[in-house]
């Protein structure tokens, strides 16, 4: 895992998601400078976040966004868009989730718990994946939804927690998890692994050489 973390960025893709992670390093330095100790404790978990990202064998595009996703979700909280706009917790919860579902699919992946072939290089049902993410989204907001109580009741009361707030959240990032586990699957669909595409020439060999 060091190693992932500490290898050159292999493409442009990944240099960009690099600079995502730049950007979580600058914004724990501002809350550090200009706010308190909540807002950096926050944007540390952020940037730890973002630095599990690097380690993971994860596509650039989605390493990018879930960074961006992550930021966006802990700024608007420092800046309180969640008070001053009422449908932004609803579209916060739903981008954070899928993308950070993603992320526990590819870290599941990494160990060997989930997979998107079988061993013969087939690739497994379309729904497969898409169902996994979203099971992992909605587990994932439970514990989103247990931190805000938690929050409301030991850190800040402003934290918007009740019944309808809760539900919603839920659907949210339920919702998000089921579209970013559709766009994952079409996505791993269309750059399998090497054995996976060897796997899927041998019949096509065989009939010819027949």
């Amino acid at each position: 895992m060091i190693d992932a973390l500490l290898r050159r960025p292999a493409s442009t893709a990944e240099v960009a998601s690099d600079g995502v992670r730049l950007l979580g390093v600058v914004s724990l330095l501002a809350v550090l400078l200009w706010h308190g100790p909540v807002e950096a404790a926050l944007f540390a978990l952020v940037l730890l976040g973002l630095l599990v990202s690097r380690c993971l064998p994860a596509a650039p595009l989605f390493s990018s966004l879930y960074g961006l996703t992550l930021l966006l979700a802990a700024w608007s909280s420092v800046m309180d868009l969640y008070a001053r706009i009422s449908w932004w917790d609803l579209a916060v919860h739903f981008a954070a989730t899928g993308t950070i579902a993603v992320m526990a699919w590819y870290l599941l992946a990494a160990y060997g718990a989930v997979t998107a072939w079988h061993p013969g290089g087939r690739p497994v049902p379309r729904f497969a994946v898409p169902a996994v993410v979203t099971a992992l989204g909605l587990a994932l907001s439970v514990l989103w939804e247990f931190g805000e109580w938690w929050g409301h009741y030991y850190v800040d009361a402003t934290i918007n927690v009740g019944y309808r707030d809760t539900i919603g959240d839920l659907a949210a990032g339920g919702l998000g998890s089921l579209l970013s586990g559709i766009l994952l699957a079409r996505l791993i669909r269309r750059n399998p692994p090497p054995s996976a595409a060897g796997a899927a020439e041998a019949p096509l060999q065989r009939r010819l050489q027949g």
